[in-house]
């Protein structure tokens, strides 16, 4: 990556450019120009695959600094500028714009950054705007960790996200906690050999992103689906416990389960989890990451579950239908989803926790049904608690009617409402009373993003 004397140039026409407008009929060629220089001067800086984040924020604050914005806040992990209103328009609408940058893939996110930054230059006339840059990293939200949400807070608030699709989402999923539970009495083991198996993996992916090239598997999964396949088969074994390790929001990233195992299926339980271990090899070569799965031999312990309460498990883990539940034939639109959030055997009781997201009350309603049956059929106690939307724009609001009416869902979409994880998430937790909208973009319309953003500006 070329150092920050590569960008003096851009950053003067930049700043040439703001001082030369003479109202709104040359805004927008103007706010072209800028774009076009400062994705230029971004891609002649950073020119190679990967950086350090706070690279990134000593190029933003420059870029800032020759550009007549305050940088109102900075951290390791996010940088947030301020363009004050211009002379007389203090009362106009505030406006706030989040993007995320993983730096590990720099060179795909450049232009959400020049689109973004172009954007913080406002029309010619327009309220207070502020522009929020969070690190993403390996797909944990470390930025949204440290940002200081009270900067952020404003009227409208937009999240500029690069996609394959033009889209606004105003509304993230309706949101339930599922708990499957039952006594897990113990009792002594009749067999003599106890394996450890232990599945890990990254700490932070989305349970919500079920793109087939990106999707990680579910450690409390795999270890569940090698038990319940070798029970199908009538193999005696054992469960001494069961439990997991993961962080609030993401999938769990390790899972491991404790069994004894009768001597005369030892050799065919070895021979599943090396079918296992071979399927999970394939995953991770496709997601270019690494993983691990072992079944070491361990300590015998003083006790285990009591038959029923096996059971129990591998029943659950045999009949549960998570991941996509419901999804639409013809559009492919996924309606409701579900993933294994955490399970334990600790004092004498089975819990296993199922996290929900739906499109709507039909869809929750019924997939909250099913698993009620489901544990019904495998003897468990059930409770639901349903939540309410993750996060929601306000309904018939300017912003968005405004960008609504701009960037209309095309065919392959027929929904506003998303399944997927953003931060979103979690500025509705900080600032539940945010009005926001998410702005998803191809690379080629984000001159059209942000001419969109500002005739919003012109128009409040």
């Amino acid at each position: 990556m070329k150092r920050f004397s590569a960008i003096l140039i851009s950053l003067v026409f930049v700043s040439a450019l703001m001082l030369s407008g003479c109202g709104e009929l040359n805004r927008d060629k103007e706010l072209k120009e800028i774009q076009k220089t400062t994705e230029g001067g971004l891609e002649d800086t950073f020119t190679e695959e990967t950086c350090d984040f706070d690279l990134l924020v000593d190029y933003i604050e420059s870029w800032a600094r020759n550009a007549d914005i305050k940088v109102a806040d900075k951290t390791k992990h996010t940088i947030i500028l301020f363009n004050p209103a211009t002379k007389g328009h203090d009362s106009e609408e505030s406006i706030s714009l989040l993007c995320s940058v993983d730096p590990d893939r720099i060179q795909s996110e450049l232009n959400v950054i020049s689109t973004a930054t172009t954007a913080l230059m406002g029309s010619a006339k327009h309220g207070d705007i502020t522009l929020a840059i969070v690190e993403n990293k390996n797909g944990r939200m470390i930025g949204m960790e440290y940002l200081d949400y009270s900067k952020i807070k404003s009227d409208n608030l937009i999240q500029l996200q690069p996609s394959t699709s033009n889209t606004i989402l105003t509304s993230g999923a309706d949101n339930a906690s599922c708990i499957f539970s039952s006594p897990a009495k113990t009792k002594k083991t009749d067999y003599a050999k106890a394996y450890e198996i232990t599945m890990s993996m990254a700490k932070y992916t989305d349970p919500y992103n079920f793109v087939k090239e990106s999707n990680y598997p579910n450690p409390i999964n795999v270890i569940g689906s090698l038990l319940a396949t070798e029970r199908s088969s009538s193999k005696l074994f054992d469960i001494a416990s069961f439990s997991y390790e993961g962080k609030s929001g993401y999938t769990p990233y390790s899972a491991t389960a404790v069994v004894v195992i009768d001597n005369n299926h030892i050799d065919s339980f070895t021979k599943k989890f090396d079918k296992s271990f071979e399927n999970l090899v394939d995953k991770f070569d496709k997601l270019e990451d690494d993983f691990v799965f072992t079944m070491t031999e361990t300590d015998l312990p003083e006790t285990v579950l009591r038959d029923n309460a096996a059971n129990h498990i591998i029943s659950l883990m045999y009949a549960l239908n998570t991941g996509i539940c419901l999804q639409d034939e013809e559009s492919g639109i996924v309606n409701s989803t579900s993933y294994i959030k955490s399970i334990s055997t600790d004092n004498e009781e089975f819990k296993l926790v199922i996290d929900i997201r739906a499109r709507g009350e039909e869809y929750m309603d019924t997939l909250a049904s099913e698993y009620e049956v489901t544990s019904g059929l495998c003897s468990t106690d059930y409770a639901c608690k349903k939540g309410s939307r993750v996060w929601s724009a306000a309904k018939g609001s300017h912003l968005v009617d405004f960008f609504t009416e701009a960037v209309p869902l095309n065919e392959a979409e027929e929904s506003d409402i998303s399944i997927k994880t953003y931060e979103t998430d979690m500025i509705a937790k900080e600032l539940p009373k945010q009005n926001m909208i998410i702005y998803t973009f191809k690379k080629e319309e984000r001159t059209k993003v942000i001419l969109n953003i500002t005739h919003f500006m012109k128009e409040n």
